[in-house]
Formats: C-alpha cells, structure tokens, sequence
C-alpha cells in the first residue's frame, strides 16, 4: 500500500537505470531494455559454487575459495556488479530512491527460494550501516533489503542482531588486505540469544572482496549461529 501512495505522488517518468522517458513504478522501477541486460548478465559467466562471484576464467571455485573456505556456507547475488546492477543499486544508496527496495528485494528473494542450498532458513539479518552512513542517507539499504525479502519468503527480520561496534573509513578504495584490517572485529551480535542455533540469511546489497560478509559471518557464527548464507543484489569477479 505504501508503494502504491508512493507511485502516486512521486510518478515515475524515466528509467531509473538508462533515464528512458516511459511511465514505471515501484514494480517496474526500469525499462524493459535494462531488465534484458539484467537477464542477460545473469547467466553470462559461470559462478563460484561458494561465494558466488562471476568466473572470468570458468571453474566451479574461485581462487580465494580454493585456498580459504568462506565462514558461510553459500553467497549468491541476483547479478555481477555491472551496469545495469551497478547503477540501480547507487540509485539506491546515493539518491535516496528507497522504493527501489521493493523490486530489488523480490528478485534478492528469488534467488534464495530457488537455491536448495540456503535452505532452511530461521532468520533474516542485514548488514549494518556505519553512522556516517546513516547520518549521511537516512536509511540503511541492507534493511530496506531485507524487509522486502523477509515479506516475500515469510521469514523474520532483525536487524537489530548485527551492530557496529567499529567505525571504518569508506572501503570504496581500499583493497582487500585493507578492507579485512579495517573490519577486524568491527561488528558484534547484541543478544546472542537471538541467533543461537539458527540458521541465518545475511542480507547485504553488493559482494566486491567479501570482507563484510565474511567478517559478519564469522561474527554470527562465533555467537552461536548454526550457519549462515549470504544474499547480495550485486557481485564481483574471480577468476
């Protein structure tokens, strides 16, 4: 219902990916060309069988992977972080267009109800924001995410599990050495009671190194989560 008094009052008169003049809403956020290359993109490149990212060379394990299992079970995104995956989630982050949440989610939760893999699932938590960020957007993506995946699988959120307890610097740039330094125990489970035993779906909106969701994975896990799968809209590359 909020959406449709959202698309009321803010119509949509352009793509919010490739700005083609047309008439889109909640639902349909892009154009039906962004949405092919979406499809597209999907199935261009093979996947790690673990962290999921997009295979530049084939295989079924990245390098990363082969030499060090992930702490969670399984990661997979809806699509690599390309246009037009990269620019629909920035549209996300950066221009505050919240009602991006809602497509964006049911495809995140798409993924997850059609991969045996990550089932079954007790719990929903997304990745905090930092304060800077909060501050900065007024919101936190992962738990917009979240929510809507949550609505579509029928399964709790709590996005209070997670919390930050260390203030990073923008990882944007950093490397991955840098990025796992920076995370060094930068998160903590508020009430262990709450995820002990579990079987947790990490929410967070794009997979570059996968510094967070590892170090949020082994945050959880350290806390008494059975296990953990993560969900991303967007992912990188390995080889």
């Amino acid at each position: 219902m909020q959406n449709f008094f959202m698309d009321i009052l803010f119509p949509q008169n352009e793509c919010c990916v490739c700005r083609e003049a047309g008439r889109y809403n909640t639902r349909h956020p892009w154009c039906n060309q962004c949405q092919e290359k979406m499809d597209n993109l999907r199935t261009a490149m093979p996947t790690c069988d673990y962290c999921g990212k997009y295979l530049l060379n084939g295989g079924s394990r990245c390098e990363e992977c082969q030499a060090e299992k992930p702490p969670f079970y399984i990661a997979r995104a809806v699509g690599p972080y390309e246009e037009p995956y990269r620019i629909a989630i920035k549209v996300l982050k950066f221009l505050g267009r919240r009602q991006l949440g809602y497509c964006m989610g049911i495809m995140m939760a798409e993924v997850v109800r059609e991969e045996p893999l990550f089932w079954p699932i007790n719990l929903i938590v997304p990745v905090p924001s930092s304060k800077a960020s909060m501050k900065q957007r007024g919101f936190n993506q992962t738990e917009v995410l979240g929510q809507q995946i949550g609505k579509c699988l029928k399964l709790p959120i709590n996005a209070e599990a997670l919390r930050r307890i260390k203030e990073t610097p923008s990882q944007r740039e950093c490397t991955r050495e840098e990025r796992e330094r920076n995370l060094w125990r930068a998160f903590e489970v508020k009430d262990k009671s709450k995820i002990r035993g579990k079987s947790i779906l990490l929410v967070d909106d794009v997979y570059t190194t996968g510094s967070t969701s590892r170090e949020c994975s082994r945050t959880l896990l350290d806390a008494g989560a059975e296990r953990v799968g993560v969900i991303v809209w967007a992912i990188g590359t390995g080889y």
